[in-house]
């Protein structure tokens, strides 16, 4: 084997148990030392798969992989691949297997015979690297989805890999931690650590050395960034998106503006910047809106409500085990509120988003609205009934229906039908009903109703399939009221999209949503009421315009807002009276055209 390259795999084919198709049909490829190579592809077409045959994980039915010239099926060979092969998995609650974050990371080196004094060393430079060393003694069970995999991070960082493969890797992180991860993995990079990153950003693979594009098991793209995505045909036609330069360029492109057909944003803005300056459309400078804070209490208005509420998971948790790396570095410290005299209000038939960075309560937040947490003081109404009223429990959850940060873990029945059947079936509805509703579920999220999918394992389904037949049982039980936290991290675009237009169908059809999100992009495009969270407490509260409009208590902005500050800072003279948050309001703002494609709020 040539000693450049790390990674070759040969025809390579698996399958898993009772799957009609095989995961990986025949995969070539090499990778080179110290080379920056992103996997893209739609939910199911092989990347974690492919992922797990890097370090052993699973072995190939047919064909061979090598790494780091070890025969990944010898089984002398996979213990020697794995010291030096460092995953990051999709979940980062598969790699927890301690109560105290700074074991959980150091837990790797400990393996590897790595000296006390070294580890530590190695431990919080890792947590450093991730932002959690303030965090470095709490229980990962009290983090959230995002602080998780921050950890998950730093447990392979710690273990000082010359092969790092990350699966999704940022799928749960707000902008700021995405561009934190982004970050590491350019530092990495630069070191000589080989980096094999599967993502779903397609931003995120402008960065990388390489792209390779799966579909169906097989390999059915692959070049640099500017090679792949400049074919803007087949790259759709493979489900994947163009990063929102390209897409910019292009729509300016079709409406007659003389720019170049890049993804470089320097190269993009200084091209606008200089027809602007002949008098042209103007970028815009953000608007002075004054964000509203006002109190939003609970009202006969309102289908889901929050009047001071305060949440300590402090007071919730049990006596917790006692550390044993980190024992003698026992932190004194004492955490904070998660939810801190929370007031605001979700009106009938509205979305409401629900934004902030990694661990600014969130998710406490929608555990709170669908009565698995009780507050610690105030009160949470939904739809007339305070969640503290356990007499009517029982028509409180007739009301609301959860989809949770990873709903797939909600998945347990022996096939797909009976998965999406059970809550129907619990409201005692005929089985034809039930039918009824199961294919419904099913159509909803983009999911094809055969009998083959029907009678299949949930469990053998790709993450995202999974996640699809979790979000149809739940929108086969028809709840006015829906609480959705991430309901598209981890989808590809196509899946993104695809729950994008069931938000907005479902609205439209009458139901209240409030959904967590970390993308920018998707609050301003579907949100009609916007919630800012930080440190537990509320720091913005309005529509989109307004919230955006200040964003100093925000994780990021929409991409199309910070494209416009861009182009202002690049010196142009006209700026816009309006404040653009999507894709449609930035062209029609530099273009005079009409918006086209946005979303109906």
């Amino acid at each position: 084997m040539n000693e450049d390259i790390l990674i070759s795999l040969d025809n390579v084919r698996f399958s898993y148990p009772g799957a009609a198709a095989e995961a990986l049909a025949g995969v070539s490829l090499s990778i080179h030392a110290g080379e920056h190579v992103c996997i893209l592809g739609g939910n199911g077409s092989g990347k974690s798969t492919l992922a797990q045959m890097l370090n052993a994980l699973l072995v190939p039915s047919a064909g061979t992989v090598r790494v780091l010239g070890l025969d990944s099926a010898a089984s002398e060979d996979a213990p020697a691949i794995r010291r030096q092969v460092a995953m990051v998995f999709q979940h980062p609650e598969d790699q927890m297997v301690t109560s105290i974050s700074a074991d959980d990371v150091a837990f790797g080196p400990e393996n590897l015979g790595v000296s006390a004094p070294q580890i530590a060393a190695r431990v919080d430079n890792a947590l450093e690297a991730v932002g959690m060393a303030r965090l470095a003694h709490a229980d990962p069970a009290d983090l959230s989805g995002g602080q998780k995999q921050r950890i998950a991070i730093a447990g392979a960082l710690a273990m000082e890999p010359r092969i790092l493969v990350l699966d999704e890797p940022c799928a749960m992180l707000d902008a700021e931690g995405h561009r934190a991860i982004q970050g590491i993995i350019h530092s990495l990079a630069r070191r000589g650590i080989t980096i094999v990153h599967i993502t779903h950003f397609m931003d995120d693979a402008l960065e990388a050395d390489r792209v390779i594009v799966m579909e169906r098991g097989r390999v059915a793209l692959e070049g640099t960034p500017e090679q792949v995505f400049q074919q803007q045909e087949t790259a759709q036609q493979l489900g994947l998106e163009l990063p929102f330069r390209l897409q910019l360029a292009d729509r300016l492109r079709a409406a007659g503006r003389d720019v170049p057909l890049t993804a470089d944003t320097d190269e993009l803005v200084r091209a606008l910047a200089s027809t602007c300056s002949h008098g042209q459309n103007g970028a815009p400078a953000a608007e002075h809106v004054e964000t509203g804070v006002a109190e939003a209490h609970a009202g006969p208005g309102a289908a889901l409500a929050f009047d001071r509420v305060s949440f300590s998971y402090a007071s919730a948790r049990s006596a917790r085990k006692k550390p044993h790396f980190w024992q003698r570095r026992a932190s004194k410290e004492v955490g904070p509120l998660a939810v801190d005299d929370l007031s605001f209000a979700v009106r009938p038939g509205t979305l409401t988003a629900l934004v902030g960075r990694t661990g600014s309560g969130k998710s406490t937040t929608v555990e709170l609205a669908c009565a698995l947490k009780a507050p610690s003081s105030g009160h949470v109404v939904v739809d007339g009934i305070g969640t503290g009223d356990l007499s009517r429990r029982r028509a409180l959850r007739s009301r609301v229906g959860y989809v949770s940060q990873l709903p797939e873990r909600q998945l347990f029945a022996e096939t797909v039908f009976d998965d999406v059947a059970f809550g129907p079936r619990n409201l005692g509805l005929s089985e034809e009903e039930v039918r009824t509703r199961v294919e419904e579920g099913l159509t909803a999220v983009g999911l094809p109703v055969t009998d083959e999918l029907l009678t299949r394992s949930p469990f053998a389904l790709s993450g995202g399939q999974q996640r699809s037949v979790a979000l149809a049982g739940i929108l086969a039980m028809r709840q006015p009221i829906l609480v959705l936290d991430e309901p598209m991290a981890g989808l590809d675009p196509a899946g993104r999209r695809t729950v994008r237009k069931l938000l907005l169908d479902l609205k439209r059809r009458g139901t209240t949503l409030l959904l967590v999100t970390h993308s920018m992009d998707d609050a301003a495009e579907l949100a009609d009421h916007i919630v800012a969270l930080e440190d537990g407490r509320k720091v913005a509260d309005g529509t989109p315009h307004e919230v955006f409009a200040t964003a100093e208590h925000l994780p990021g902005v929409p991409a199309a807002l910070a494209f416009a500050r861009a182009l202002a800072a690049a010196g142009n003279p006209e700026p816009l009276t309006a404040l653009p948050l999507t894709l449609d309001e930035l062209v029609c703002a530099l273009t005079g055209e009409e918006a086209r494609h946005g979303a109906a709020r």
